[in-house]
């Protein structure tokens, strides 16, 4: 089974655009447009890396990262 990656990232085109790559790169990709998503979408699911952009609104890449560290400390973030 390919790793699953979570890339979240709240302009359209870069999403779209790394999303296609890894796919082609032989992974399976969730999106979120943004950090709340993202939370939900973990919540929910277990991925082996999170992608993240840094500048979001409401909650940002520092935030997330925050989270993901208490909750899912063994999950990659880049």
């Amino acid at each position: 089974m390919a790793n699953k990656i979570l890339v979240v990232e709240d302009d359209e085109g870069s999403l779209v655009a790394l999303s296609r790559y890894l796919q082609m790169m032989g992974y399976a990709v969730e999106q979120a447009s943004d950090g709340v998503e993202a939370l939900s979408k973990l919540e929910r699911d277990r991925f082996d890396l999170v992608l993240s952009d840094i500048m979001m609104p409401v909650v940002d890449g520092f935030l997330l990262t925050k989270h993901i560290r208490a909750n899912f400390p063994a999950t990659p973030i880049s």
